[in-house]
């Protein structure tokens, strides 16, 4: 009896530890991808909008747009016998993607944990469509990225990219502070999908990413949505004339 007991604690330790998690949906990083689709076969697909995938997309990679209607659907028609590799910007969507084919049937999918950002953080190859358009709002080069946080005492930064959900929650307050704080200290939002070379340079991988710099250092980094309430306490305590160093 006392080993009946031992053996149904363990069981229940086990599925404790194991719930949530889904043990046949496979997180890789940059590299093991690269590896995995050079040499194993099977189907590669981008799952982001068609506008992002013309502006970099892995080479060979098929398309089918996350957000369209019948994407689900769509998804299904990919073989069962085959691994499939999915990826997006961030791993997020390929994720998601992931996991639904996980729960109709298919065993071997392969998911970019950290998606194409982390990718070209490596750079690693990608192809642009000829009839690509790039986006260039709120872009900025390293040279013009270093000369901003240097320029001024204080500088608060909001990285965003246009596919992002919390960043779209937050853009109307992000505006709003920019155009109250426009005198007192500069808040500036940078476009990851327009930056390639400062994400690089940063190694940023993951959106939203709120920083304040104070005279060209990190005082503060937030990744993950913030409330006005928070970015205001955090401006008004780092006001230049505060006293702070």
């Amino acid at each position: 009896m006392k080993r009946l007991i031992i053996l149904f604690s363990f069981l229940l330790v086990v599925k404790f530890q194991t719930y949530g998690q889904n043990p046949s949906t496979i997180q890789v990083n940059s590299h093991e991808f690269a590896h995995l689709i050079n040499n194993g076969g099977g189907v590669l697909l981008d799952v982001r909008t068609q506008r992002e995938f013309q502006n970099s997309h892995i080479p060979d990679a098929g398309n089918l747009n996350y957000y369209a209607f019948d994407f689900r659907r769509r998804l299904l028609f990919l073989p069962k016998d085959q691994p499939i590799y999915l990826y997006c910007n961030t791993g997020y969507r390929s994720d998601r993607a992931a996991d639904f084919l996980i729960r109709n049937g298919y065993e071997r999918v392969y998911n970019l944990q950290h998606g194409i950002m982390e990718w070209d953080l490596y750079e690693l190859p990608v192809a642009i469509d000829p009839n690509a358009q790039p986006d260039m709002d709120d872009r900025f080069e390293p040279a013009d990225f270093a000369d901003l946080i240097n320029s001024e005492p204080v500088v608060f930064i909001d990285f965003y990219a246009p596919w992002c959900g919390p960043c779209r929650q937050m853009m109307p307050m992000i505006d709003s502070l920019k155009t109250e704080y426009h005198e007192r200290i500069p808040v500036v939002k940078v476009n990851a999908d327009a930056s390639k070379r400062l994400m690089r340079e940063l190694k940023l991988v993951t959106v939203p990413y709120l920083v304040l710099y104070r005279n060209g250092e990190i005082v503060f980094d937030h990744r993950g949505v913030m409330k006005r309430e928070e970015v205001v306490s955090l401006l008004e305590s780092n006001m230049p004339g505060t006293g702070k160093p």
